[in-house]
């Protein structure tokens, strides 16, 4: 299975998501894709995951214009500026309600990391356990 979790602007919260996306779908090809290019691992979603023991190791990034068009699954987990970004994938979920992290402190990120958690859980539970 191909999934990408993919936000617009700076990517820190797709970062954030795919890495918790390997906890769940461990068998999953996952990427993190943001619109800006050249961006590298955001320092504070490492810290802030890796005091869940979650780590950043080896994730995938790419840019709106790398990724793939072969996805099973698009989950769009940022939405501001510029709106959703168009991405094709056989499914596609948007949580716009996460967090924006642009500017912010660990508190903000801390806030996202545990959004995150919650949805991807409820997703897998939702989509892969029924």
């Amino acid at each position: 299975m191909k999934m990408a979790f993919v936000c617009n602007g700076s990517s820190a919260r797709a970062q954030m998501a795919a890495a918790i996306g390997r906890e769940f779908f461990k068998d999953a090809e996952i990427s993190a894709v943001g619109s800006l290019e050249g961006e590298s691992l955001d320092p504070m979603v490492t810290k802030v995951l890796s005091e869940d023991g979650i780590s950043t190791e080896n994730l995938t990034m790419k840019t709106l214009f790398d990724m793939d068009f072969d996805l099973d699954y698009a989950l769009i987990v940022g939405c501001d500026e510029g709106g959703c970004p168009l991405v094709f994938a056989d499914k596609v979920i948007e949580w716009d309600f996460i967090t924006n992290l642009k500017d912010q402190g660990e508190e903000a990120y801390v806030e996202a990391k545990n959004q995150l958690k919650e949805e991807i859980k409820k997703f897998y539970m939702e989509t892969f356990t029924s």
